[in-house]
């Protein structure tokens, strides 16, 4: 078997938390043949007991992954992308109710604690750590203006990886496809970037990307190239608004608020976003903000990293807009 595709198999059932001594064994056996006829023959080519071969095919069924059929016994493996695709969805759901369950304990507990102590706090100051759940109806650009950028000055971000985010989802599918832009309300693409950009407040963004990150990116500007003769109007009033910069290693994913709030982000493991911690300990940002500042200051600009990929324009509104949030 090729070591890396059975290390990946061992990687998966250890996501889910299946650890039955042989089962990536049996599993693999059943990806490469679809079917067992004959279990006994199996104990010496997999080097397992009869009896374990039986408690993994028990497991396997538990878990839908095999049909089991009797007299005489046969095994078969089940479409192995629709079944995985159940039953990471089950996991991905039951660790997320688990996880709720864990919260809601956790502040029950808190408020307990504080009642019983008569403890109240002062309002003229803020907790060290704040957590802020996003909705998957909100709209994030009215959450980055209300719960992120408020009154702030300088907005400092860095992007590292592709996290699911379910508006901005639904703005690539409006770009795609102008049948549906037109049923959700904008005339055209112009009339949709204009109207999320006057959501953002005119303050500086200094944008810090990963090389890998932004070779993602590219392939959505790539799609929407032929838009960006389209912008030219808009192009003075959002020109300065962002400074892109691409590093070319990775570079975390984290946003600062004026050099003294540091925002992380809570994201599942199916690379959906969940929400933010806001963290306003200045000893914690500062180191975070230095970061920011040397990584920045040997990245290369938005501009020069076009002439680099052989892109020989500079970047639009649209192409700083699509490297700002996707």
């Amino acid at each position: 078997m090729e070591k890396n595709s059975f290390s990946s198999l061992i990687e998966l059932f250890s996501s889910i938390e299946v650890k039955e001594k042989g089962v990536e064994r049996v599993y693999d056996y059943l990806l490469k043949n679809r079917s067992i006829d004959n279990p006994k023959e199996l104990t010496i080519s997999l080097d397992l007991t009869i009896k374990r071969i039986y408690k993994i095919f028990s497991l396997l069924k538990q878990l839908g992954l095999i049909q089991v059929y009797d007299r005489p016994m046969k095994i078969t493996i089940n479409e192995p992308i629709a079944a995985w695709e159940k039953l990471l969805s089950e996991k991905i759901t039951r660790i997320r109710t688990d996880c709720d369950v864990k919260i809601a304990k956790c502040e029950k507990s808190f408020v307990d604690m504080k009642s019983s102590y008569r403890i109240f706090q002062d309002l003229t100051t803020l907790p060290p750590v704040e957590y802020i759940n996003i909705l998957d109806n909100e709209d994030p650009f009215d959450f980055i203006r209300n719960e992120i950028i408020g009154n702030s000055k300088e907005i400092f971000l860095t992007k590292g990886l592709n996290y699911e985010i379910n508006s901005l989802e639904k703005i690539l599918e409006m770009l795609k496809n102008p049948k549906f832009m037109k049923k959700e309300g904008y005339s055209d693409v112009i009339t949709l970037i204009q109207t999320i950009l006057k959501k953002m407040p005119p303050i500086k963004y200094r944008i810090l990307i990963s090389r890998d990150h932004a070779q993602e990116i590219l392939q959505i500007v790539k799609n929407f190239s032929t838009y960006n003769n389209k912008f030219e109007e808009i192009e003075k009033e959002y020109k300065n608004l962002w400074d892109i910069r691409i590093y070319k290693d990775t570079c975390g994913d984290f946003i600062i608020i004026d050099a003294n709030e540091l925002i992380q982000f809570s994201i599942d493991p199916s690379k959906k976003l969940l929400g933010i911690f806001i963290t306003r300990s200045r000893e914690i940002t500062e180191i975070f903000f230095k970061k920011f500042e040397e990584m920045y200051s040997k990245a290369l600009k938005l501009e020069d990293y076009f002439k680099e990929i052989k892109i020989y324009r500079n970047p639009t509104i649209l192409d700083k807009f699509i490297f700002s949030f996707f």
